[in-house]
């Protein structure tokens, strides 16, 4: 009984010595938003991805051109009537700010074309949308590839995370 009373402070000081290790302090970044708007956005129906296509290096002709047409619907509901605002296209993009990538260093990347079919959307741009009397609105952006330079195409699999916002005016 002696030795176990005679250990119990050496363990209780091994036990203070271990956390003595342990951070002391952490960060954290907190972030919210205040809007004026009543709308739900939905992207892509709710996937969280669109595959737009499988492309051959030839169909690479021109530098900093979209390839492929593949739809990529925003949904807004619940708006008051008429509502007006913007959506916004935000992510990782070239010096242009027109090719959304994953990292700047990569050879490909992705283009959005807006509803008109010819507009190139471009990083923080506001896409003037109005809903309709119902509230409700849906617009169509067309997701294609393109490639930084054809004389240093890289075959393989990219992505580029963007996020797609409604803002009121």
């Amino acid at each position: 009984m002696k030795k176990i009373i005679t250990l119990a402070p050496v363990a209780l000081i091994l036990g203070l010595a271990s956390n003595v290790q342990a951070a002391t302090q952490g960060d954290v970044t907190l972030r919210g938003t205040i809007v004026d708007t009543t709308c739900e956005i939905t992207v892509n129906n709710g996937a969280a991805e669109l595959n737009v296509g499988s492309f051959g290096k030839t169909a690479f002709n021109t530098a900093k051109k979209q390839v492929g047409q593949e739809p990529l619907q925003v949904s807004l509901t619940q708006c008051d009537a008429e509502e007006q605002g913007n959506l916004q296209v935000t992510g990782i993009v070239d010096a242009d700010s027109e090719i959304f990538m994953s990292n700047t260093g990569e050879s490909a990347g992705f283009m959005l074309t807006a509803e008109d079919g010819t507009t190139q959307i471009k990083n923080n741009e506001a896409v003037p949308v109005t809903a309709d009397a119902d509230g409700n609105l849906t617009y169509t952006f067309q997701a294609g590839m393109t490639v930084m330079d054809i004389a240093d195409i890289v075959p393989g699999e990219y992505n580029a995370p963007i996020k797609i916002s409604y803002v009121t005016n």
